[in-house]
Parts: C-alpha cells; sequence; structure tokens
C-alpha cells in the first residue's frame, strides 16, 4: 500500500510545475518500477498458489467422492455379493431309431445364465442364491417338463429367470466339538460331485451326481465330526425335501399341484442320511455313502387334477462314491460312483392311452443299479488343457433322481451304455471352451422314467420312437465369475 501511495504521489509531482530539484531522478524512478514489477511478480505468484490449492481442494474432494461410493458399494457387496456363471453350447444329435431311421439334429445352440447371489447376514448365518435361464436360440417355447419343480432352470425353456438356489445356512456350536449346521430352503442339489471334473469348477454341490440331479426344496441338517474323529472334512447329514406337494388352492389355478381335485393324491417325500470324509492318505479326496427314502411317489406330477393320478409306491436308493483331484500332484483327478436302487410298487398305475403304468411295472420289487467312472488329465503350460473319459452302465430297471440334469439327454439315468470324451482348453481362470463326443447305447426302453415296465429295446412295441442310439457332437464354452 506504501508503494502505490508513493506511486501515486510521484505522478501528481510530475503532473505539476516543478523546479529541477524536485523532479526525480532517473535512478529513482527505476527503483521505483523494479519494486512494482516485484510486487506484481509476488501478487502473480500468490494467485497461481491460490489457483493450484482450489484445484487440490477440488481433487480431494473428488477423491472424498469416490472414496465415499467405494466405502457405500463395499458395504452393500458385504451385504450381498453377486457372481455369475455363462454357458453357451452348441450340439449335433445323431438319434438312431429300434426300427432302423435316422434323425439328424445339427446346429442345436443353447445358452444359460446363472446368477448367483451370497451374503453373509451374522457370523452364523448365510444366504445363498441362483437364478437361472436356459433357453434355445431363437426360441422361447416351454417345454411342459419345465413345469417339474426339480427341472425348472436346468433344462431349456424360455428367457425367464428361475430360482434354482435359494438357502440359508445357519450355524451352530462352531467352537464345540461338533459343530452343527442347518440348511433351509431351496437346496445346493445340482451339478453334484463329480460333474465339476467337467465344468472345470470346484464341487458345487452335495449330493453324487449319479444319484441326484435337479432342484429341490427341503433341510438338511449337517454334524461336522472331523474334530471329533480326527480326520479332515468328515460330515454326517440327515436331510428332508418334498418331492412333490400337493397343494390345494382355487380350482382355476392349472400349475401341477395348485387346485388339484384329486384329494386321494399324497405328497411325495424325501428322507436321507449322507456320510462324507476323506480317503486315508489322500489329498484333495471325497468318499460319500448314502441312504434316501422316497414315499408315495406320483406317477404324473404334471396331470394332479386327474382321477386318474395315484400314488405308485416307494423306493430306497443307496449310493458310494469317491473322487480325487490333481492325485499325487500330477494333474490327474479320478471318480467312481456305484448306485443302487430297490423299487416297492404297489399295485397302482397310471392310465395312459389305454395302458397302466405302475412303477417299474406294477407288482413285486424291482432291483436296479448303475456305475459311473471316469477322468481327466491336464498338461501343458499352467495345465491350460484337458482331456477327459467318462463312462456309465445301468441296468434294466435304474433309475434316478437326476431329470434336472444340465445336458437334455440325462446321461447318468441311461439303462444301458454311455460313453464321453472331451477336450478342453482353459482360456483363463474364469473361461474354458470343451469340445467332445457322447454316444449312449440303450438297451432297454424308459430311461430316466420311474414309470412303466422297462424291456429290451428290440422287444419294444414302438420301433418307431424308441431310440436304440444316441450321439452328439458338442463344442461348450463356460464362464465363471
Amino acid at each position: 500500500m506504501k508503494l502505490i501511495k508513493k506511486i501515486v504521489g510521484t505522478v501528481i509531482v510530475l503532473s505539476l510545475p516543478l523546479t529541477a530539484e524536485q523532479v526525480p531522478s532517473t535512478k529513482e524512478l527505476l527503483h521505483i518500477i523494479e519494486q512494482l514489477k516485484a510486487r506484481v511478480a509476488k501478487l502473480e505468484a500468490s494467485q497461481k498458489r491460490a489457483q493450484t490449492a482450489q484445484k487440490r481442494m477440488e481433487a480431494e474432494l473428488l477423491d472424498l467422492s469416490d472414496y465415499t461410493e467405494a466405502t457405500e458399494t463395499k458395504v452393500l457387496e458385504d451385504k450381498l455379493k453377486f457372481g455369475f456363471g455363462f454357458k453357451t453350447n452348441l450340439d449335433n444329435f445323431h438319434k438312431n431309431y429300434v426300427d432302423g431311421h435316422r434323425v439328424d439334429s445339427d446346429n442345436i445352440w443353447s445358452t444359460k445364465l446363472m446368477l448367483n447371489m451370497r451374503a453373509n447376514l451374522t457370523d452364523t448365518m448365510k444366504f445363498h442364491g441362483r437364478l437361472s435361464m436356459y433357453k434355445y436360440w431363437g426360441s422361447s417355447v416351454v417345454h411342459p417338463y419345465t413345469y417339474y419343480d426339480n427341472m425348472q432352470g436346468r433344462v431349456p425353456a424360455d428367457s425367464a429367470l428361475y430360482v434354482e438356489r435359494a438357502y440359508l445356512d445357519l450355524f451352530f456350536n462352531r467352537d464345540g466339538k461338533i459343530p452343527f449346521a442347518l440348511t433351509i430352503g431351496r437346496q445346493p442339489s445340482t451339478d453334484g460331485p463329480s460333474q465339476q471334473f467337467k465344468d472345470n469348477t470346484a464341487r458345487k454341490a452335495t449330493y453324487s451326481a449319479l444319484l441326484y440331479d435337479g432342484a429341490s426344496d427341503g433341510a438338511v441338517a449337517t454334524w461336522d465330526l472331523s474334530r471329533l474323529l480326527k480326520r479332515p472334512k468328515t460330515y454326517f447329514r440327515l436331510g428332508y425335501a418334498k418331492g412333490f406337494g400337493y397343494t390345494e388352492t382355487a380350482n382355476d389355478v392349472g400349475n401341477a399341484f395348485v387346485g388339484a381335485s384329486n384329494t386321494d393324491l399324497k405328497d411325495t417325500n424325501v428322507v436321507g442320511a449322507f456320510f462324507d470324509t476323506t480317503l486315508p492318505g489322500v489329498r484333495h479326496s471325497l468318499f460319500q455313502v448314502s441312504y434316501s427314502r422316497l414315499f408315495d411317489i406320483i406317477a404324473n406330477p404334471l396331470d394332479a387334477n386327474s382321477s386318474r393320478n395315484v400314488n405308485i409306491g416307494d423306493m430306497d436308493m443307496l449310493g458310494a462314491m469317491a473322487e480325487v483331484t490333481n492325485l499325487k500332484d500330477w494333474g490327474v483327478d479320478l471318480f467312481a460312483h456305484y448306485g443302487y436302487v430297490l423299487a416297492h410298487p404297489n399295485g397302482k398305475g397310471y392310465l395312459r392311452y389305454g395302458t397302466l403304468l405302475g412303477q417299474k411295472g406294477t407288482h413285486g420289487n424291482k432291483r436296479g443299479f448303475a456305475v459311473w467312472v471316469g477322468g481327466r488329465y491336464g498338461f501343458g503350460e499352467g495345465r491350460r488343457y484337458k482331456l477327459g473319459l467318462e463312462y456309465n452302465h445301468g441296468s434294466r430297471n435304474w433309475v434316478s433322481l437326476t431329470q434336472g440334469s444340465f445336458d437334455v439327454y440325462n446321461k447318468l439315468a441311461t439303462r444301458g451304455d454311455a460313453f464321453e470324451g472331451y477336450v478342453m482348453y482353459v482360456l483363463n481362470r474364469y473361461t474354458n471352451f470343451r469340445l467332445g463326443y457322447v454316444d449312449i447305447r440303450y438297451n432297454y426302453t424308459r430311461s430316466g422314467w420311474f414309470v412303466g415296465r422297462s424291456v429290451d429295446v428290440d422287444s419294444t412295441t414302438q420301433p418307431s420312437s424308441e431310440l436304440k442310439r444316441l450321439q452328439s457332437i458338442y463344442l461348450k464354452m463356460s464362464v465363471n465369475y
């Protein structure tokens, strides 16, 4: 301020008539100008610092906004985490019938989308869910089997999302000698062991895929016996599921078991016991034995309103399986499954097209068995390439709860022999491509069905519609994130 006053004073003085002694010297004027320049430079520097400070503050505020958004997102993710699975399949089917004619179905594309959800509600309560869409390209025709409860989201239909899984895990006595868990809801009963080798994923379900593959509603109690028995990953489970439920509501509702008028039908209930452990001295292994009982199996769950529909009896299922992942770090995976069923027909049958269809026939206990064995070998850098082979065989009266299998031909329910070979290329940790070949040779009729008497395929009375051999060449892409 003093410098400005001095400059103003100088200008005033210079504007007045002055004597020679009063005129400032050139040296004084230059000094004043230099002071003025220094002051201006200082003001400019101060302005730049202010602008820099403002920009820094704006950046800090932006960072704070990003941090706040990230924090809010993390809080949401801590509550509910999402993931997805995506499968695109190209299938080429070749079907040979008993009468000798052949039908080819080539260039069949399909897509399956799985939206996975997980939430850690508390330290002792967790939620898991999965919504699934599975459809053929260019088609939204809903296959009637979609209405089977255990097949929703598991067989190609329209573009709708179905609830494939939705269950709570409740944990008790976690620090005790025998921890206990209760799993309630739509169970993790799809894509079980040893399907994960072919899908190149971790184990995705509890029960042997030879016996069970499909959505199911129920409750399972699990006791962790690892500490008690001093064996890793040792569990005992008791389970209850509703195979089919009879629900009486308004008569104008057309879904199976809703509005049903046949009040003689009973629910199909399922109970089971399972024991899991590891193989002695073998890392990354699983051994499982199981027993299940199905009560009051219903002949046709799509025709509950009909007075023709009946409960056709009970059935026992026993299973044993073993699998090893990356045996001795050789890149070799091996598995073997065995299933045994004992059906107890009650003599009743479902009348269809003039034929009475009971449980594998209407009278006398029926026994069936199946085996499923296979392996996979990984090689190349990071074991990016994998070769797999599988074989399964089912007897004349073999039947399983695998109607919800991801493969549309339900290979593991075959009454006969099925072979599968594939080569896989792992693109990255999330994505793989699989080129494979399936060859199914049916020895007996009605594979995968509970009802109807099974006969040798060459003795069938419908040779033009009974399959004798099914071949499939496929290419599949899977993404799991």
